[in-house]
C-alpha cells in the first residue's frame, strides 16, 4: 500500500501571517536560514504577532543550505533547553527541512537518524510541540511533506 501525507492547513494570501496572533501556546522556536527574512522585516513581524498571542520566542538562525546533521542536533538541543510548544520555520527549503528534523529529535532525543531514514518511519509527533512552516520560496515543496534533506558528511 502506498501513502502520501499533506499538512493539515495551508494559509496564504495578503496578511496571512496575522494567523500567528491566534496561536495558542507559551513558547515558540523560530528556525531561520541566512538572514533575508530578518533583512526584509518578516522576522520582526512574526515575533510581534507571536508576542500579541502571548508567546515568548527563541530564535535558531543561520541554518546553512543543505543543513547538516550537526545543525539539526544543535537545534534540537536548544529546543530541549527552551521547551517550546511551537516550532516555526521561515525561509527556503533548508531551514524548514532542518526544523522538521529538529522537531523529531526534540520530541525523541533518544532516536537516531538511522531509525528515521526510511519514509514514514517517524515516531508520532505533536506530543511536545506543533510545527508551522512559513515558506519564502517555491519549488522545494518541503512545507507540504514530511521529508527533509539533511547532509551527513
Amino acid at each position: 500500500m502506498n501513502r502520501f501525507t499533506l499538512p493539515r492547513d495551508i494559509y496564504w494570501g495578503e496578511n496571512s501571517l496575522e494567523y500567528l496572533k491566534s496561536l495558542e501556546g507559551k513558547k515558540a522556536v523560530l528556525v531561520l536560514g541566512g538572514g533575508s527574512m530578518r533583512r526584509f522585516g518578516f522576522v520582526d513581524k512574526v515575533i510581534a504577532y507571536l508576542k500579541e498571542a502571548g508567546i515568548v520566542t527563541e530564535i535558531i538562525e543561520n541554518v546553512e543550505p543543505d543543513p547538516s546533521v550537526e545543525t539539526v542536533m544543535q537545534g534540537a538541543q536548544k529546543m530541549r533547553e527552551f521547551e517550546p510548544d511551537w516550532i516555526i520555520s521561515m525561509g527556503g527549503g533548508s531551514p524548514i527541512d532542518a526544523a522538521k528534523a529538529m522537531w523529531v529529535f526534540y520530541e525523541y532525543p533518544e532516536t537516531s537518524f538511522e531509525a528515521i531514514i526510511q519514509p514514514f518511519s517517524f515516531p508520532t509527533l505533536r506530543k511536545k510541540a506543533k510545527f508551522l512552516a512559513i515558506p519564502s520560496t517555491s519549488g522545494t515543496g518541503t512545507e507540504v511533506t514530511a521529508f527533509s534533506v539533511i547532509t551527513d558528511t
